[in-house]
């Protein structure tokens, strides 16, 4: 059944069929389905953030603030700011990856004095350094939240009620709820926890009528929305960029939002009927119920265009197979040829694992650098 539903999967609303002529047309189209299908409008508060502190670094500062978002929460950020250089600055979102590490958020992509070990040894494997601080360094100003699920944000073991916790993970709870905090027992065994109650918070956010990835492309646009109240900001260039489930979110988020104008999504970029059939095994985070009668994940960037576009894929890539990889590229590729905008699409091919290491940022910079 699932190999005839992966044959069947044809999107509805990919601006490579030809009844779409006009870009424009095409995006008036599609991008009320995509938000739709995303299904999480929440009424907003006024924009603004809290100041929590200030941290000074060398060559920029950092500021945790709580953006806010909703009546029910506000959004933890860090935002790091070139230090010497006159303003206004072009401004990126620095989205965070998955990886199954709950316990951290922005901490993945912005390091701090007195982290763990195992913090930064994850970090160098998967990013080689705190590649937030390359960029500021460079002369953006750069935000980093943490998504729904992780860092401040993950689920609090101390919320639960020991009596009802499942079986599966009891021993887990245990130990989390006994280790010292920021231990290696205390780090692996919140994080197994986390994993396994992943899968029912989706329900309950199922449930609601919402998706996760809609919570999270909402809450990545609220963090635009405070970068444009920012008057250091120059809110004419925008851009976004991750790995993983960063690089998902980042393909929502330029999707969904036309302010950003440069973006690089890494390690997250396939065609959904390779994935159908191969690799359904990932986090709940990057399925939108719904959304692939219609729309492709590679249909749904192309809604970016005109804003550029770098993809990066990674050859020895487990996550889902080279042929999803290359078709997705070889899709975007089209769209923004039919667009008559063929250089502000970019595909590029690692021979690399799960990663995005220094030189896939420099590349990635460098696009930056091009197009804001």
């Amino acid at each position: 059944m699932m190999e005839w539903l992966a044959r069947e999967h044809t999107p509805q609303l990919s601006f490579l069929d030809p009844r779409w002529p006009s870009l424009e047309a095409w995006k008036a189209a599609a991008r009320p389905v995509l938000r739709d299908r995303l299904g999480y409008h929440p009424a907003a508060r006024p924009i603004g953030a809290d100041l929590i502190r200030r941290e000074e670094r060398d060559g920029f500062s950092v500021e945790v603030v709580h953006i806010h978002a909703t009546e029910a929460y506000s959004i933890p950020a860090r935002v790091l700011v070139p230090a010497n250089r006159p303003g206004p600055h072009p401004a990126v979102l620095a989205l965070h990856c998955h990886s199954g590490r709950y316990t951290w958020g922005h901490e993945k992509v912005l390091s701090h004095p007195d982290e763990p070990a195992y913090l930064t040894e994850f970090r160098q494997g998967t990013y080689g350094r705190p590649w937030a601080e390359a960029l500021v360094r460079r002369g953006y100003l750069v935000i980093a939240i943490d998504a729904f699920y992780f860092g401040e944000r993950r689920l609090r073991l101390e919320d639960l009620d020991p009596a009802r916790v499942f079986t599966e993970v009891r021993e887990a709870f245990a130990t989390a709820r006994s280790a010292p905090p920021q231990t290696p027992a205390w780090f692996t065994a919140t994080n197994r926890v986390c994993s396994f109650y992943e899968h029912h918070t989706a329900k309950t956010i199922a449930a609601t009528g919402a998706t996760w990835p809609g919570v999270h492309a909402w809450d990545d646009m609220r963090a635009v929305d405070y970068l444009c109240s920012r008057p250091e900001v120059d809110r004419a260039r925008l851009g976004c960029v991750g790995l993983s489930g960063g690089g998902f979110r980042t393909a929502l988020t330029i999707a969904s939002d036309p302010r950003i104008k440069a973006a690089c999504v890494t390690g997250w970029m396939t065609e959904f009927a390779h994935q159908l059939r191969n690799h359904i095994r990932h986090t709940w985070m990057v399925f939108v119920p719904g959304l692939y009668r219609s729309l492709d994940l590679p249909d749904a960037a192309g809604l970016h265009a005109p804003g550029a576009l770098l993809v990066q894929q990674c050859r020895r890539d487990t996550l889902y197979p080279l042929a999803g990889m290359q078709g997705a590229v070889d899709k975007l590729a089209g769209i923004y040829a039919k667009a008559g905008l063929p250089e502000r699409f970019r595909g590029t091919f690692y021979d690399e694992p799960h990663c995005f290491k220094p030189h896939m940022q420099e590349e990635a910079f460098d696009w930056l650098d091009r197009w804001l």
